[in-house]
């Protein structure tokens, strides 16, 4: 299972990224491989910066995000944690329910 910060740090992510993600030419990356045999190196691809990241805010501040994004994963946590609050019983007892069933039926060879 997740905590609520690895769910709130996750919908942060597809925030982020979703509108270059939505521009990639997938076909573009599904046989090239990321090692360059020649130079014996991996092979630089250009970085891909988000709403809430840019290169000017380096590895050192904050990891490379912007106050902006820190603020907007604040409130996603705050949001998760109350979700979790109202729903996470249903939504145990439905992942208990999935998981009994998928692990106890006559084709898995249990139960």
């Amino acid at each position: 299972m997740a905590t609520a910060s690895d769910e709130a740090f996750a919908y942060l992510l597809v925030e982020n990224y979703w509108d270059s993600w939505s521009k990639l030419d997938l076909d573009q990356y599904k046989f090239e491989s990321t090692f360059d045999v020649a130079s014996n190196r991996k092979k630089k691809r250009k970085a891909t910066w988000g709403k809430y990241t840019k290169s000017a805010y380096g590895a050192r501040r904050y990891g490379g995000w912007m106050a902006e994004g820190l603020l907007r994963f604040n409130k996603l946590f705050e949001e998760v944690k109350a979700d979790r609050l109202k729903n996470g019983e249903v939504v145990e007892e439905n992942y208990v329910n999935h998981c009994i069933s998928n692990h106890s039926s006559p084709k898995n060879g249990q139960g």
